[in-house]
């Protein structure tokens, strides 16, 4: 059994669940892994692949972890809005 450690904040700002979060990890960063993760906080799903020099992304995965990073970047990008927003309010 392996334990996975994730910020709650994680959650924040997804519009959708359950949704995906992707790492790599291993002693080469050569494993690709997905987990689903519910409102809840609970892993619903997992995907695991074993990347190599020859592996590329399907499509599917591709568009899947480019939507998420566009999600998280838009997430960010409101964050720091309201952040300096409130910075000005303070000074």
């Amino acid at each position: 059994m392996r334990y996975i450690k994730l910020n709650k904040d994680l959650k924040k700002g997804q519009k959708q669940f359950p949704f995906p979060y992707f790492f790599l990890h291993g002693a080469l960063k050569n494993i690709l892994t997905t987990l689903y993760i519910d409102k809840n906080f609970e892993i619903r799903g997992v995907d695991v692949h074993e990347l190599t020099h020859e592996d590329l992304f399907s499509k599917d995965q591709a568009k899947s972890i480019t939507n998420t990073l566009i999600e998280e970047i838009e997430r960010l990008r409101d964050e720091n809005s309201k952040l300096r927003e409130e910075i000005k309010r303070l000074q």
